[in-house]
């Protein structure tokens, strides 16, 4: 009885190779193929926002909000200043400061916060006039109230962004805090809404 011999291990290793090598060309065509590439573009590119702007706002509360008197009125404006179009569907408008009214409230439990609610007015620098709602909180580093564009140009725009708030020295009042100056930057979005941040 003969004794065929086993084939060394770089034979092995040969016929192996011979054998992956038709499937991993085979995969790589399947990369390439147009199936392959439509499931690559089909991820969803992120989202643009149509203006970032820097924000520029103050806030009044009367009476002043604090342990005694936990909601009172709100006054002041909130401004989107120096403006820019990411993705060119409103180059034209570069301001606007919205003349705001609302409802203020201050909350001791857990930890003090102030919150606001209510809507603004405005011009924007092309002459064109626009409204927005508003809702949330004024605590450093959040993100802005909740933002809504409800009327003139990007009408049904949400925004987002960063706030801080600082509570104004002349206006911190024994009985509590009557006003905000807010600073940060806001993204006005037209649908999903992405991170203002990179912006």
């Amino acid at each position: 009885m003969k004794t065929v011999p086993k084939p060394s291990r770089t034979a092995r290793r040969s016929r192996l190779g011979r054998a992956l090598l038709p499937a991993v060309l085979l995969a790589g065509l399947g990369l390439l193929a147009p199936g392959g590439q439509a499931a690559a573009q089909a991820a969803d590119p992120a989202p643009v926002p149509d203006l970032v702007c820097r924000l520029d706002a103050e806030v009044n509360f009367s009476p002043p909000l604090g342990v005694l008197v936990r909601e009172a009125q709100v006054t002041g404006y909130i401004g989107y200043r120096d403006c820019r179009s990411p993705d060119g569907a409103a180059s034209e408008l570069t301001d606007i400061v919205f003349h705001v009214q609302g409802t203020g409230r201050f909350g001791a439990l857990p930890v003090p916060t102030f919150s606001v609610e209510g809507t603004g007015s405005g011009v924007w620098n092309t002459g064109e006039g626009g409204s927005l709602y508003f809702n949330g909180e004024l605590k450093k580093g959040s993100p802005v109230p909740d933002r809504t564009v409800t009327s003139g140009p990007l009408a049904g725009d949400g925004i987002n962004g960063l706030q801080i708030p600082v509570p104004r020295f002349d206006k911190i009042d024994p009985n509590g805090v009557a006003g905000f100056d807010v600073v940060g930057q806001v993204c006005f979005w037209n649908g999903e809404k992405g991170r203002c941040t990179a912006y």
